[in-house]
């Protein structure tokens, strides 16, 4: 099987992690690499990446994921945050990311484009689907390195939003438990290929 279809196949989610195994900060650096390269509409990148390994933030994630199984035992975290205040078209953000874009180019198009898109009420839930595609690489260069993992989704974000300090613009998009996994990988269970 071709490496990336490996990664894929061997990526499940973790529920109970190992005590004590926490990926390595070469290993976590590694994934946020991967979450920063994924591909996002409009080139925004609209996440940051804030990675948790202390006994005191790990114990508060968990509480605000209902202290699931999977956050309870898990070494660490990165949390993917949506940058939804950022994201207005007159932002210095947007400009800076459509400047980086464009290459040195004229940046009217994607500009006129962006506005026409951008809806301040559904912006949000936009920029929450767009870290997936940085939660979804961080995933699968997790399973890359051997380590476990688990997307939990499942939280108060009130609870959430105060363990992370986040500023107000900014929005829990997914929290992502990382560490070594305690069970071996249940049998895949997918729809036939066709």
């Amino acid at each position: 099987m071709p490496a990336l279809l490996d990664a894929i196949d061997k990526r499940f989610a973790c529920r109970h992690f190992i005590a004590g195994q926490a990926p390595t900060e070469t290993e976590l650096a590694l994934l946020r690499e991967a979450g920063r390269l994924a591909p996002s509409a409009f080139g925004l990148e609209p996440w940051r990446f804030i990675t948790v390994t202390d006994a005191a933030g790990r114990a508060a994630i968990a509480h605000a994921c209902f202290d699931q199984p999977a956050a309870a035992t898990a070494p660490a975290f990165i949390v993917v945050v949506a940058l939804v205040d950022d994201l207005d078209p007159d932002a210095d953000y947007v400009r800076q990311r459509f400047a980086a874009e464009a290459r040195g180019g004229d940046t009217a198009t994607i500009n006129a484009q962006y506005r026409a898109f951008y809806k301040p009420d559904a912006i949000a839930a936009w920029a929450c689907g767009q870290c997936n595609f940085a939660a979804a690489h961080i995933l699968l260069q997790a399973a890359h390195l051997g380590l476990g993992s688990c997307p939990i989704g499942g939280y108060d974000e009130t609870a959430l939003r105060a363990a992370l300090k986040l500023d107000r613009g900014e929005t829990p998009a997914l929290v992502i438990a990382l560490g070594h996994c305690a069970e071996a990988q249940p049998a895949r269970l997918r729809k036939p290929a066709g």
